[in-house]
């Protein structure tokens, strides 16, 4: 969307940002975690390095905590996806896609919260997808993270399906021109058939209700 007349970017350097959010949730090989002063230096000297205008990287969500303050002229938009379509999505895109640089973010993010199969799933457990259960507790993770870190007066939410549609809410609450953003937004992958419709619809339900059903209240 902002490409044409931003210096942006869509989650560049994919392995520094894993090794980041590895060292912040204390998963990295020796390093037991990562403390303020150096998550917010090497913060800073990324911003050089990059010298974006705008990011849109899934793991920064792990840095909601400090991103505020050492941007602290910067403004968040959060684009947030239904739990019932973003799990879809989800799991057609962990069994069709499979680049390699996201592979070891994958079993860090997603692998920590695997703790097994309900006996509805066992089809995920014959496709080697994780558990329902892991998927939708780093979906309810990072949420959280990004409501209880983002300053309200900072941030924007807008609902992933109505993302084309938001161009003129995202240009005015960023109070920059309209016309310089694209209407029409990459990285959707279609997919003719969905690996969450093997599962009974009713234990889907179930679990995404129990897990991160509250989330559709900021839909």
């Amino acid at each position: 969307m902002f490409r044409e007349h931003y210096r942006s970017a869509h989650e560049p350097h994919v392995p520094a940002l894993t090794d980041a959010v590895a060292r912040i949730l204390g998963a990295s090989d020796n390093v037991t975690g990562i403390d303020s002063f150096d998550i917010c230096d090497w913060l800073r000297e990324r911003d050089r390095q990059l010298n974006l205008e705008v990011e849109a990287s899934h793991p920064l969500g792990y840095m909601a905590p400090w991103l505020p303050s050492v941007f602290p002229d910067a403004r968040f938009v959060i684009t947030l996806r239904d739990p019932t379509s973003w799990i879809k999505s989800r799991l057609n895109y962990h069994y069709y896609k499979t680049p390699p640089e996201w592979q070891r973010y994958r079993e860090l993010i997603w692998g920590r919260w695997h703790k097994g199969y309900h006996p509805e799933e066992s089809k995920l457990e014959e496709l080697g997808l994780y558990s329902l259960d892991a998927y939708l507790r780093q979906y309810d993770e990072q949420y959280r993270l990004l409501f209880s870190h983002l300053p309200e007066d900072r941030r924007i939410v807008i609902p992933t399906e109505s993302l084309d549609l938001s161009g003129n809410r995202i240009a005015e609450f960023l109070q920059i021109n309209p016309t310089s953003l694209r209407s029409r937004r990459d990285n959707a992958f279609p997919c003719e058939e969905s690996i969450i419709d093997l599962l009974p619809p009713d234990f889907v339900a179930w679990r995404i209700e129990e897990t991160c059903g509250w989330v559709r209240s900021y839909l």
